[in-house]
């Protein structure tokens, strides 16, 4: 049996370096994200990029990124490849962590908001996603207190890779909170929705693994790949459809509980219906469906009214575009995510800064009371 193996083994290395030497690299990323219109959103009109290839996550952050402009967002990652300072390890004794599950508008889409140099285009100290700033707010209202807020976000993400990175990494993260933001990927069209395109179970992903680490495996595997899809006919689809998008948000929350965190749900942000319909149509139809369902398995949901279609056009001065908030809308999802926290309890009994009162276009402008399902009728 020894020779058969060997000549097996020659084989398979002389195909795979006649494959490298024939054929320019294929990525990860090419091999795991074949759908035109997500390629599209990894690079920006410089040709940078910030992501990679992920057997289970299908993309991820890069590590050790360092001050990197991507698509006028300035970026810098750990060794993990998440956006925050510091590597993120085994919780210390006494410590609080957070979660922060999320797309870009978690990531921080633009915010800081910057040049091709890396300079900022609008004045102020304090740009930063709330990830960030309920880290900086929390540690400074809470001194003799360990608070960490782990951001688990990348841009393109939808609820299904959301609900997939929290079952695999919760255990390690020990979290005592989680807190959940989906939306605008989840209703994106492609021509097949994300729970096809992208098995997360046990051998696909495995299968995955394996391939990715072979030239040959990856060119035969996506030619093999094309070759089924020639047939079907052609289908648009949204990522993530709406009864899912309520499961794995539901899910997500289950996920928490069980491994003993407190859970908050996010409701998806959007400017308005008008630039892009039917986008907003669709957005605020996940949306009172989330509703409902969190009012039924009493999950914690906020909704903030300013960032969503029927504050518009009033709340343009919180958003860079209809998806994103900027700066001033981050800063409102933090000032009212950690009043939301705290009036719920959820906080483990740390202190909070007061309101600082941001207005709907940075303006003199109240906010309003927050949303969440105990308000609702």
């Amino acid at each position: 049996m020894a020779v058969p193996s060997a000549v097996l083994l020659t084989l398979a290395g002389g195909v795979e370096l006649a494959v490298r030497v024939s054929f320019p690299p294929l990525s990860t990323l090419e091999f795991f994200v074949t759908a035109p219109e997500q390629q599209a959103q990894f690079l920006d009109h410089a040709g940078a990029r910030i992501v990679e290839g992920d057997p289970l996550l299908f993309w991820r952050l890069r590590p050790n990124l360092d001050r990197v402009v991507w698509d006028q967002t300035l970026v810098s990652t750990n060794a993990q490849g998440l956006r925050c300072a510091k590597a993120v390890g085994p919780k210390p004794a006494g410590a609080f962590r957070i979660v922060c599950l999320g797309d870009s508008v978690t990531f921080g889409y633009r915010v800081p908001w910057v040049d091709v140099s890396g300079s900022p285009r609008e004045p102020g100290e304090d740009q930063a996603p709330y990830p960030a700033l309920l880290q900086e707010r929390l540690a400074a209202a809470n001194p003799k207190r360990l608070v960490e807020v782990v951001p688990l976000a990348v841009p393109g993400y939808s609820s299904h890779q959301g609900r997939a990175w929290l079952e695999r990494d919760i255990g390690a993260l020990q979290p005592d909170l989680v807190t959940a933001c989906f939306g605008w990927n989840d209703v994106s069209p492609r021509p097949l929705a994300d729970h096809e395109a992208m098995s997360i179970d046990w051998p696909s992903v495995t299968a995955r693994r394996i391939v990715s680490h072979s030239q040959a495996l990856m060119r035969l595997s996506r030619a093999v790949r094309s070759w089924r899809a020639r047939p079907r006919i052609a289908r648009t689809a949204m990522r993530v459809p709406e009864d899912r998008f309520v499961r794995n948000m539901l899910a997500i929350a289950e996920i928490a509980r069980r491994h003993g965190a407190q859970i908050a749900v996010l409701a998806p942000v959007y400017r308005d219906r008008v630039s892009y319909p039917p986008t907003g149509d669709h957005i605020s139809l996940y949306r009172e469906q989330l509703r409902r369902a969190t009012a039924v398995a009493h999950v914690p949901y906020l909704e903030i009214p300013e960032l969503t279609e029927r504050a518009f056009p009033g709340n343009r001065g919180l958003f860079s575009e209809e998806i994103h908030p900027n700066h001033r809308g981050q800063e409102l999802i933090a000032e009212q995510l950690l009043g939301f926290l705290s009036a719920r309890g959820l906080l483990g009994g740390l202190a909070i800064t007061p309101s600082t009162g941001v207005g709907v276009a940075g303006s003199e402008a109240r906010v309003g009371r927050p949303h969440d399902a105990a308000s609702r009728p």
